[in-house]
């Protein structure tokens, strides 16, 4: 494991795909329930899951499934309620907020729906943004912001700020500052939610080839031509995974075990703009 703390030089590619490698993360009868008034909402119901280095993983279901809340306790933004969480071999559910600060900062990057990019700053400032937090070095900084613009296509709309870009152009900023710490797991919740179907497949086509280089992808959509991208597909309702789906011809996964049917409904649809 990879000190936490800034990096003096960009990770290098994970050499395991496909879901050929060890686990990256895994979940053991997870649960996550919130108090609401007078009624507890349990949001994750038992959940079991292991992903594997090097899987493009797409959660689907409809609204208040869970999906959300299974993509933020894997990106340690959010605790379990009971149960057991194993990230690159820590055991997360116990740590202190600066402890899991830390594991964000040296493991996952985060790409969502709305951008969240710093209105007033440039693309390039935007992607460095990361990098200034973390105390890299000026000149590494730079080198790793031009890497970073240049895999997703946007050398030269560097200096443009957000509103000089179109909604895909915003979301390939953002995929390249989560990217430029060089994290081992992307976490993306609705990256085309809104953008329209065009836009959107060439938002996928960015995340695939982050993947084809080796990097593990968790996506949350509702849009099942998006889900259709990801080589394995969890369908989650009430909070459980019903569904643990893989292309076929992808090298075994490690599964999923519930204690939910085998089955589920499809998701609905999603996107646009």
């Amino acid at each position: 494991m990879t000190p936490a703390g800034a990096r003096s030089e960009p990770a290098p590619e994970p050499e395991l795909k496909h879901g050929h490698g060890e686990a990256l993360l895994s979940l053991e009868a997870v649960t996550r329930t919130y108090q609401v008034g007078d009624t507890q909402v349990r949001a994750l119901d038992g959940v079991t899951l292991t992903i594997r280095r090097g899987e493009f993983v797409a959660l689907m279901g409809p609204s208040g499934s869970g999906k959300s809340t299974l993509l933020n306790v894997i990106g340690c933004l959010d605790r379990p309620s009971d149960g057991r969480y194993v990230l690159d071999g820590t055991p997360v559910e116990n740590l202190t907020e600066p402890e899991l600060a830390a594991v964000r900062r040296r493991l996952i990057g985060f790409v969502f729906q709305a951008y969240h990019l710093v209105p007033r700053m440039t693309a390039a400032r935007n992607v460095e943004l990361p990098l200034v937090l973390a105390g890299m070095e000026p000149r590494e900084r730079a080198a790793r912001v031009r890497e970073m613009l240049a895999r997703v296509g946007l050398t030269p709309r560097a200096r443009h700020r957000p509103d000089q870009l179109s909604g895909g152009e915003r979301q390939r900023v953002a995929i390249a500052r989560a990217m430029a710490p060089g994290p081992s797991l992307l976490l993306a919740d609705e990256p085309t939610g809104n953008l329209d179907s065009r836009t959107g497949d060439e938002i996928i086509d960015v995340l695939a080839r982050l993947h084809e280089a080796g990097l593990t992808i968790v996506m949350v959509t509702h849009d099942p031509r998006m889900g259709a991208r990801a080589e394995r597909t969890l369908r989650m309702r009430d909070g459980r995974i019903l569904g643990d789906e893989t292309v076929p011809g992808s090298p075994p996964t490690g599964g999923t075990t519930e204690r939910a049917p085998p089955a589920g409904p499809p998701p609905g649809a999603g996107g646009g703009r």
